[in-house]
């Protein structure tokens, strides 16, 4: 029989994110945007020329890098409050629960 465990992970993880990432020149920004099942570069998808015609940027990147991705499972802990109060121990922001297989 299949058993299942409850954790909280930060929203970032669980819901689409749209990052704003500032051009090499500082003159625009572009719209980076990560899906909630796979946060690498691959399938980061930006707005910018580079991306159009490359298939990649360093937008990505740099987005990827701007966004917090805390999960229960990686080892650092919620205090009482935050678990209680559903907040991410490292950016303070929503988390969800999730239920896993185990």
């Amino acid at each position: 029989m299949f058993g299942m465990k409850i954790i909280q992970e930060c929203k970032t993880l669980t819901e689409w994110q749209e990052v704003m990432v500032a051009s090499s020149q500082g003159d625009k920004e572009y719209l980076v945007l990560l899906p909630p099942w796979d946060r690498t570069e691959k399938e980061a998808v930006c707005e910018c020329q580079s991306y159009e015609y490359r298939g990649k940027c360093r937008h990505q990147r740099e987005a990827l890098s701007m966004i917090c991705s805390w999960s229960e499972l990686d080892g650092k802990k919620q205090t009482p409050d935050e678990r209680k109060g559903h907040l991410c121990p490292d950016c303070g922001g929503p988390t969800n629960m999730v239920v896993l297989s185990v």
